[in-house]
């Protein structure tokens, strides 16, 4: 299940599709990431808490990156945990990307936590 999870979260993103992104996560998640400064400076930790503030920041990232795709790189399970690795692109133009390590904690299906770490800039 969780791989469909995984595959199906790309998808997702990969197309803009919102809801279906939303659909996937619990209501009380907890999501946290160092990039979460960027849309909602005053939030202290960088830490979201609920799925309304979730989907400001999706969708937010979303209007300010138009190209926004995933490249699922590799994926591992273990119980109810996933970690997967991916390359973030922003703007294929520029022939950047981001290597992203995301670690998800599923419960009944959707992901309760989530936790997203991002390497450096590199030239495809």
């Amino acid at each position: 299940m969780a791989k469909e999870h995984v595959k199906k979260w790309i998808n997702a993103w990969n197309r803009h599709d919102l809801k279906t992104i939303l659909s996937m996560y619990s209501e009380d998640i907890e999501f946290s990431s160092p990039k979460i400064k960027v849309f909602f400076p005053k939030i202290q930790p960088t830490k979201i808490t609920n799925k309304k503030d979730l989907t400001a920041y999706f969708t937010n990232a979303l209007k300010n990156y138009p190209n926004l795709q995933f490249t699922l790189k590799e994926s591992i399970f273990h119980s109810n945990t996933c970690l997967i690795e991916y390359y973030m692109t922003t703007n294929r133009l520029l022939k950047t990307r981001i290597s992203v390590i995301e670690k998800f904690e599923l419960q009944r299906g959707l992901i309760k936590k989530s936790s997203a770490f991002y390497g450096a800039e590199e030239q495809i």
